[in-house]
């Protein structure tokens, strides 16, 4: 229940006048790890620079790169007659798509004319049809 002191009352002063500190349990342990952590990396980065330094003074030296090699590819004597069938295979695969691509043409004027047989007879099929419902010869 909240309860609103009014300016002058003793409670509004006492809390006023308090000072409140607001602390987390545990801050000063994770201080202590922090601290930790950092001596063993400080401890580490030293350590290796230790071991660097005598590995240089006693004569090691690092590893050198290894030439770049670049492989040529193999002379082929007989590739001309692997070059020509190649050629003659794309051609043969050039006229295959060109032969399709004009059937599907062809097919696409076909299903045109076939729809526009069917919707003529349709028209004397029921041109014929009012014929025969009228009376009509």
């Amino acid at each position: 229940m909240l309860v609103a002191l009014q300016p002058g009352h003793i409670g509004a002063r006492d809390l006023s006048a308090s000072a409140l500190v607001l602390a987390r349990s545990g801050a000063p342990r994770r201080r202590v790890v922090r601290g930790m952590l950092l001596v063993l990396v400080q401890a580490a980065l030293l350590a290796g620079a230790a071991g660097g330094g005598y590995a240089l003074a006693s004569g090691w030296t690092p590893l050198r790169a290894a030439p770049v090699v670049v492989l040529a590819p193999p002379a082929a004597p007989k590739a001309e007659p692997w070059r020509a069938e190649l050629e003659q295979s794309r051609l043969a695969l050039r006229m295959a798509e060109a032969r399709g691509q004009e059937l599907e043409r062809q097919i696409d004027a076909l299903n045109q004319r076939l729809r526009e047989s069917n919707e003529q007879l349709a028209f004397l099929r029921t041109a014929r049809d009012g014929r025969r419902n009228t009376g009509e010869r």
